[in-house]
């Protein structure tokens, strides 16, 4: 999992808005969004997350990769009072993938809470990640969340698989580069190179790496080796 940082409300969400509320008899919450208007929330929230789900970090947004609208605190939360507005607060949206038949993600969670937040990377810090993919936290409340919630580690799916392969992947383009530029024998060589790497992935906005996360941590534990 990765930060998502929020950008400001697109127009398409503004306009829905306002004619929400000039429609007589219609509720002003996520229900109310719909068509053209929908497509390009949507559409703003893939963008801004580079075509990555907020949880699972699975390529988003093309045609064999569908997305949808998440909501941080739920649309229907286990409250007596739920804030129907909040359910059309850009800051509340996510897009996420399509949760691979309610195994992950927003399928698995359902309307259940999340102390883990994409968008406060201070949720995120103590995110880490196993040599087999799987991902963890020494936080009991988030380790429950990435684990039982939004079960990003489901034994049912390739997720662990995908990431371990996506740290592996670090590894040996390390390895190569080490030996094409003849720095074995240069710890600070070493760590340059691997800062430059981190660097590299960090820098991504377009359309990022599937399973960042995973590199970064990779990528970090390597700059981490070669500076002590």
């Amino acid at each position: 999992m990765i930060s998502v940082v929020k950008g400001g409300e697109p127009k398409a969400l503004t306009e829905a808005k306002r004619d929400i509320r000039n429609t007589p008899d219609a509720p002003f919450d996520y229900s109310s969004l719909q068509g053209e208007n929908k497509r390009k929330v949507l559409e703003a929230l893939v963008v801004e997350q580079g075509h990555l789900c907020a949880y699972c970090m699975c390529r988003i947004g093309t045609d064999n990769s569908p997305a949808t609208i998440e909501h941080i605190i739920p649309q229907h939360p286990t409250s007596l009072n739920p804030d129907g507005g909040l359910s059309l607060s850009y800051k509340n949206m996510l897009a996420v993938c399509d949760g691979r038949n309610g195994a992950t993600c927003d399928k698995r969670r359902g309307n259940r809470p999340l102390t883990v937040n994409p968008t406060k990377p201070e949720t995120l810090a103590s995110i880490t990640y196993q040599r087999d993919g799987t991902i963890r936290s020494n936080n009991p409340e988030i380790d429950h969340d990435l684990r039982d919630t939004l079960g990003l580690n489901d034994g049912r799916t390739n997720l662990c698989a995908n990431r371990s392969e996506a740290m592996r992947a670090i590894e040996q383009i390390v390895a190569s580069l080490i030996v094409r530029k003849k720095i074995n024998d240069s710890p600070s060589a070493k760590r340059n190179l691997c800062v430059k790497i981190l660097e590299h992935y960090e820098s991504q906005t377009d359309m990022k790496d599937e399973y960042l996360g995973a590199k970064l941590f990779k990528a970090r534990k390597l700059v981490a080796k070669f500076s002590a």
